[in-house]
């Protein structure tokens, strides 16, 4: 056999390949790939229930968007997942009140409209989609040392997008306090940190 014929039978599989491989390769990124992470999770009570305000940060890795249609959590304690129950209608209490450890008051600015699921966005490539999101759970784990916090976001076609946060990567509250809109975070909190 020629070495000829062997490089050009080479060429023209690779040729014939190549588009297949860019059919597959477009199919593949169209498809949104949302990536994310807990900033922060400032934990309270509510009519004697456990509460987890937390705040969220997506961003779509790909450049197709997509829009989120709901939040679930689980937190990890005691070597055990619990899921909690995520709060519906927030949005409709004019001023919702937040106290430290020493009942000093957190002012955050506009909470109702920075609400995650009231910015009405998609998660968009290169653009976060960012906010609060309320879960509650059990009075009894109030006071547990949670490892790990899941949060799953789910899209308008049911995908479940998953990522985990552990306390010690949560943000600099200074950091917080700019993205989010809170007005003071007293000592405190910040000693919670």
């Amino acid at each position: 056999m020629d070495y000829n014929n062997i490089i050009l039978n080479i060429i023209g599989w690779f040729i014939a390949l190549s588009g297949w491989g860019t059919v597959i390769y477009n199919h593949v990124t169209s498809t949104p790939k949302i990536k994310g992470r807990l900033l922060n999770v400032m934990r309270g009570s509510i009519n004697n229930i456990s509460a987890f305000i937390t705040y969220a940060y997506l961003i779509n890795v790909r450049k197709n968007t997509i829009n989120m249609l709901d939040y679930e959590m689980e937190i990890k304690v005691d070597d055990r997942w619990i899921r909690l129950n995520r709060v519906y209608g927030i949005h409709n209490i004019q001023t919702p009140e937040f106290f430290a450890p020493d009942r000093s008051k957190i002012e955050i600015t506009g909470f109702s409209n920075n609400l995650i699921y009231r910015k009405n966005a998609p998660v968009e490539y290169g653009k976060p989609l960012h906010g609060w999101i309320i879960f509650t759970g059990d009075k009894e784990i109030q006071n547990k040392d949670i490892c790990v916090y899941k949060l799953t976001c789910v899209d308008a076609y049911n995908k479940r997008h998953t990522f985990e946060s552990k306390p010690d990567e949560f943000i600099n509250l200074f950091l917080l306090q700019d993205i989010a809109d809170i007005k003071n975070i007293p000592e405190s909190a910040k000693k919670q940190q």
